[in-house]
């Protein structure tokens, strides 16, 4: 191609440019020369008769006129020459710009043949200039994409006004090159069909397209499978963007036309609407307020979908909110398994009533309503007597089908605006709603009790669990759920203790008796903390050598007036308040140290049996407690006993057998204690790892009243002989008593017959008096395994 300077100097004289000025370059010599010859043989044909003779005055004119006009073509050449250097500098300038310009710049026949380019079109078509004059435009371009640049093409032809149009050039690395083509018609020349073309480079711009489509598309993915999706709010003006998949279109621009926040919160559940415009509101003028909001929307099958949201502010440059961005996915099924969750840890798996949780925030909604409206209410507690008996010897099974059976029951006795919930095992709470009278109340619990006086027929049995009600009144004897169900317990307690099977409304004394317990559970506190407590120690006898071979602690809970409160009366208090455990600890810490006070004395070692209660053995620290206590307290393990009840180990054998087994790794011994009365089997005793039996005092107590308790006792014994451990008779008050046990072969004894509770020194003085046992060592030992 021709280098555009060299095209300009070919050019005519009197050719103008893009400038329209018309270029007066100096002519040459030989030009000047020619002309003159020419003009002077033109004056001598001419038939024009020479002017006569001029007046001076004339002539001096005409000279005048003529430097004049002189003077004139001077001073106007001056002015041509000082035009035609601005139009070189401007025509410089213009080319220096045209080929220097970032774009590409190409003139192109109506064919699509490039006459001219620009060093930029040059770069972009990897070809040098003068290769690129005379070539098609389409050999730079990718033949995909041919098409578009002729339908541009057609467009200006047609249309004759600018087009523009996106094409890939080919390139040597093989790799497209996006341009945008803008073209137009040649200025002057639009009768030719020429036109003229910018090429701009948009290849990284495409590839940020592109960048932004994959994006794009990654989190269309990514929400697919998160299941959310977006909408923007444009506070301002009150405006929702919706997605695409939200319009009833798939037409991009109709997709993201903007609706009015009202028209969205139109598709949400009525009583969603305000709260939800108020918490985007709030979110707009506080952005510390809450960033998640839940509603319910209709689908369209007409169920209404849980939806969470969460909120994001999108500013402007200066911080403010420009709009927020609402980020909800679907939580239908979280909310339905939260609700059923609720409605599990609420509700009683067993009989499909209120539980616990539940109760109480039920009847304080029902107490609020009453104290409203001055309206009574009634709580009934309902206690089945005897349904331990039915588990232990129908199985847990029976037990399960006569809690629904009551269940049921309860539900047909009652209102349906009465609430009817189980508190645990065979313990139910009926809130009555808005009774005129104690009348009512008792009305209702005598429908109660016939109903569930009925025997209920599990398998081929009738089973019967008597109830027994205890009845307090809103606002008579409490004001709250807690107060009042506490009164209808304590009512139901005395009714369980006086007449079972019946309702005991709460009285002033049954108060006065819950007022005692709740000052005895003070001072049972204040005495678990500043050691309010102390041992006594009941020696234990060898039947056959009369030798002492332990003692058992027991715990006395003294006053400040010298009078003492048995354990019958504090320990199931100390049970309910969970104050057993740290009793307990204390117990075995002062076992352990009066074991030391004696062996410091000159005793010898004392075996020392101490009793455990059902939470404590059930509880997940106590072997902890047990080992803590025995690494810190010096004493051998072997010569510590725990005493357990025959109801605490057969409770859950396996469990039990599994605890023991850990309790004989520590060299601890176990005793069944007050053995004889229960409802045992005795292959479950066989299956336990025990080191004593210690008979029931009761039946001790019986051998001179009839032939049951000796009969009892000896199999007990046998038991005993059977499975190589020791039996030990409790209680032994009389002499007839102890000729009784020994004559039906029991190893062991201990009562104030052969002993009286002791402290620990009055045991040590008590043993050094005490004549040494016929035929045994002048110093008995005190330590033989119990």
């Amino acid at each position: 191609m021709t280098d555009p300077h060299d095209s300009v100097d070919r050019k005519d004289p009197g050719a103008t440019d893009d400038t329209g000025i018309s270029p007066q370059a100096p002519l040459p010599e030989e030009t000047s020369a020619r002309l003159r010859r020419q003009a002077e043989g033109r004056l001598s044909t001419s038939h024009v008769p020479a002017p006569g003779a001029l007046a001076p005055e004339e002539a001096e004119r005409l000279i005048h006129e003529l430097r004049v006009h002189q003077i004139e073509l001077e001073l106007q050449n001056d002015e041509l020459l000082r035009t035609q250097e601005a139009l070189e500098t401007a025509r410089s300038r213009y080319f220096d710009l045209y080929d220097l310009a970032p774009i590409g710049y190409v003139t192109l026949t109506d064919e699509g043949m490039i006459r001219e380019a620009n060093l930029a079109a040059s770069a972009l078509l990897e070809t040098p200039r003068v290769a690129l004059v005379g070539r098609p435009i389409t050999r730079f371009i990718l033949p995909e994409d041919q098409d578009i640049l002729y339908r541009c093409r057609h467009r200006l032809r047609t249309m004759r006004e600018p087009q523009t149009c996106e094409l890939r050039l080919r390139t040597t690395q093989g790799v497209a090159r996006w341009v945008r083509l803008d073209g137009c018609l040649e200025p002057h020349r639009t009768d030719t069909g020429h036109w003229r073309a910018t090429l701009s480079d948009i290849t990284e711009s495409k590839a940020g397209e592109q960048r932004l489509l994959d994006v794009q598309a990654r989190l269309h993915r990514v929400a697919g499978i998160a299941e959310i999706s977006f909408l923007e709010w444009h506070p301002r003006t009150d405006a929702i963007v919706l997605p695409p998949e939200h319009t009833p279109t798939s037409d991009a621009r109709n997709a993201a036309s903007p609706q009015s926040l009202d028209a969205w919160l139109a598709r949400l559940h009525p009583e969603d609407r305000e709260p939800v415009r108020a918490a985007l509101t709030h979110f707009a003028t506080d952005r510390e307020a809450s960033r998640e909001i839940h509603y319910r929307q209709r689908s369209e099958n007409g169920d209404d979908l849980w939806f969470a949201a969460y909120l994001e502010p999108i500013t402007d440059d200066l911080g403010r909110l420009e709009r927020v961005l609402i980020v909800h996915r679907d939580v239908t099924q979280r909310k339905e398994l939260e609700a059923r969750a609720l409605h599990l840890v609420q509700h009683d798996p067993l009989t499909g009533l209120p539980g616990r949780s539940l109760l109480h925030p039920l009847a304080a909604q029902m107490l609020a309503g009453a104290g409203r409206a001055g309206r009574r209410l009634a709580v009934l507690f309902v206690d089945l007597d005897g349904f331990k008996a039915i588990n232990d010897n129908y199985g847990h099974a029976a037990g399960d089908e006569v809690l629904r059976q009551t269940a049921q029951r309860l539900r047909e006795s009652f209102r349906a605006d009465d609430l009817v919930a189980r508190l645990g095992g065979d313990e139910f709470v009926i809130v009555l709603a808005n009774i005129l009278n104690e009348d009512d109340a008792a009305s209702a619990a005598g429908t109660a009790i016939a109903s569930l006086a009925r025997p209920y027929p599990v398998g081929e049995q009738e089973l019967t669990s008597l109830p027994s009600i205890g009845i307090s009144l809103y606002p008579d004897d409490a004001t709250t759920v807690e107060g009042l169900i506490k009164c209808a317990d304590l009512a139901m307690y005395h009714a369980k203790q006086v007449s079972p099977g019946q309702f005991q409304f709460v009285t002033a004394a049954l108060e006065r008796q819950s007022e005692a317990v709740v000052a005895l559970k003070a001072g049972l506190r204040e005495a678990v903390s500043h050691n309010g407590f102390r041992l006594l120690y009941q020696p234990a006898i060898d039947l056959r050598s009369g030798a002492v071979i332990g003692v058992e602690a027991l715990l006395r809970w003294p006053q400040a007036d010298g009078s003492e409160i048995v354990p019958l009366v504090f320990l199931p208090i100390a049970e309910s308040t969970g104050l057993i455990h740290d009793l307990g600890a204390w117990v075995l810490q002062e076992v352990l140290r009066q074991h030391r006070v004696w062996q410091t004395e000159g005793l010898p070692p004392i075996a020392v049996t101490v009793n455990v209660s059902a939470r404590q053995f059930r509880h997940q620290s106590f072997l902890q407690r047990i080992t803590d206590a025995l690494r810190n307290g010096g004493v051998d393990p072997a010569l510590v006993s725990l005493a357990l009840g025959e109801a605490t180990l057969l409770q859950d054998t396996s469990a039990s057998r599994r605890l023991l087994d850990k309790l004989h790794a520590l060299g601890v011994r176990v005793a069944l204690d007050d053995f004889g009365l229960g409802s045992s089997c005795l292959g479950h005793i066989e299956d336990l790892p025990l080191d004593a039996l210690e008979i029931n005092r009761t039946l001790v107590r019986g051998l001179d009243g009839g032939a049951r308790a000796p009969a009892i006792v000896e199999t007990i014994v046998r038991l005993g002989r059977a499975l190589q451990i020791k039996v030990t008779a409790i209680g032994v008050e009389t002499e007839s008593e102890l000729r009784a046990v020994r004559d039906l072969g029991c190893d062991r004894a201990q009562g104030f017959h052969l002993g009286k509770p002791m402290t620990g020194d009055e045991l040590a003085a008590w043993y050094r008096r005490r004549p040494p046992a016929p035929g045994s060592n002048p110093t008995p030992s005190l330590g033989s395994p119990p």
